[in-house]
């Protein structure tokens, strides 16, 4: 039962239950709809290359135009395929239905095929509003009763023109719109002051690791050494054995695609292994592992206890440090700095393959400040992370907000209160 069903003040309609004060349209009545050029790059006489935006310069609700491209449109071309401010684009193909709005103050640009634009037909439609339907109805489980297929790879024009769209009256459009803006606006900025944050972080950890930055009460000379000289034992590859689905009596897999870019535990699409030598792969405190092969080579893992029971698989390779030569948390910070992503993408294309092995990885020369050093300054880092991660469970936080708000105002479930009884 939907949450509307049976409720008073409520109609069910193509797009699911709506406040009875809401009409229904299509986007073909609202919006007059048009798909970008072909993809041209052949000029001919008296055509001109023009920049123009492809799917991929779309993002939700803005667009990256560090890469956008050109191709020829003649003077035909620039008027059918021009964008004018407030033209709402829209994913024909790619991430289907992900869209923006063209403002006056951004370059100069026209679109390709796989864009659809949007421009309104009449003033009772209001192009954020349909933009925040748009997302709500693209990234809810409600596009599969709308469109009634689980999955498609184009959403063409013909279908556009029929997709039912809600539509409150102008003021509401308006309001809603306005609400799920503030939450944009505060999500950006949160999302900025982290990315200062990480920069600063980055900053740091160079001059620290590098010996350019000291911290107060050490002044001692720092040693170069290879880090095979100060394990506890040799590099270690991980268990060769499939995956299977995650099992409360089985052990949890570590694959290389379950540890991010930034080193981190995905445990989104966590999975176990079912192997009679798994014991034998058991990650313990203070382990850190390394990618071994691929487009992956050298990302590191640092496991603690809070990841719980973790087996390894083989295209990791682990590594125990000494404790009383080398903090493993330091190790792990280096493995952020340039010099550490130099040596990897040296080594790694030697043979033309990406990859590098356990006895390569011990030819790494690190840099080996006294343990006392090393153990403050992975203190510091980790609490320059601890920052960065309380912001990012903030973010988190309103994401998760503004998803329940987009999903229930664009729908009626929650209506804004000067609009509750109209």
């Amino acid at each position: 039962m939907q949450k509307n069903e049976n409720r008073p003040g409520y109609k069910k309609t193509k797009v699911g239950w709506v406040p009875v004060g809401w009409a229904v349209s299509t986007f073909g009545d609202e919006f007059q709809i048009q798909l970008g050029k072909m993809l041209n790059k052949t000029a001919t006489e008296g055509d001109s290359h023009q920049p123009y935006l492809a799917n991929i310069n779309v993002r939700w609700g803005s667009f990256e135009l560090s890469n956008t491209r050109t191709m020829s449109f003649s003077e035909k071309d620039k008027e059918k395929f021009s964008l004018e401010h407030n033209d709402l684009l829209v994913c024909e193909g790619g991430e289907i239905g992900r869209c923006a709005i063209w403002k006056n103050e951004l370059t100069p640009c026209y679109f390709q095929k796989a864009l659809h634009r949007l421009r309104p037909l009449n003033a009772n439609i209001d192009v954020p509003f349909t933009m925040h339907f748009l997302h709500e109805a693209f990234t809810s489980p409600r596009i599969k009763g709308l469109i009634g297929e689980t999955s498609i790879a184009h959403f063409t024009r013909e279908r556009f023109i029929s997709f039912p769209i809600s539509k409150p009256s102008l003021p509401e459009q308006e309001g809603i719109a306005g609400v799920l803006e503030c939450w944009d606006r505060g999500i950006r900025t949160l999302e900025n002051k982290i990315e200062k944050k990480r920069l600063i972080k980055k900053g740091l950890m160079q001059r620290l690791l590098s010996g350019q930055l000291r911290l107060p009460g050490f002044s001692e000379d720092w040693k170069t050494v290879k880090l095979g000289k100060v394990l506890a034992e040799k590099p270690q590859y991980g268990i060769n054995a499939p995956s299977v689905p995650l099992s409360d009596d089985l052990p949890t897999y570590l694959r290389i695609t379950d540890i991010s870019e930034d080193g981190r535990f995905l445990d989104e699409s966590k999975t176990s292994v079912d192997h009679p030598d798994a014991e034998n792969y058991i990650l313990s405190s203070g382990d850190l592992v390394f990618a071994r092969t691929g487009a992956s080579t050298g990302k590191t893992f640092l496991y603690s206890s809070n990841h719980g029971k973790l087996i390894f698989a083989g295209f990791l390779i682990r590594v125990s440090t000494d404790r009383n030569r080398l903090e493993p948390a330091f190790l792990k910070f280096y493995t952020e700095t340039h010099d550490y992503w130099n040596w990897i993408n040296v080594m790694s294309t030697r043979s033309g393959q990406p990859g590098i092995n356990g006895q390569e990885y011990a030819q790494l020369q690190i840099p080996l400040p006294p343990l006392k050093e090393q153990q403050t300054i992975a203190e510091v880092l980790e609490a320059a992370d601890g920052e960065i991660e309380v912001l990012e469970r903030k973010l988190g936080s309103w994401r998760d907000q503004k998803k329940y708000l987009l999903n229930n105002l664009v729908t009626g479930t929650i209506r804004l209160p000067q609009f509750i009884n109209h």
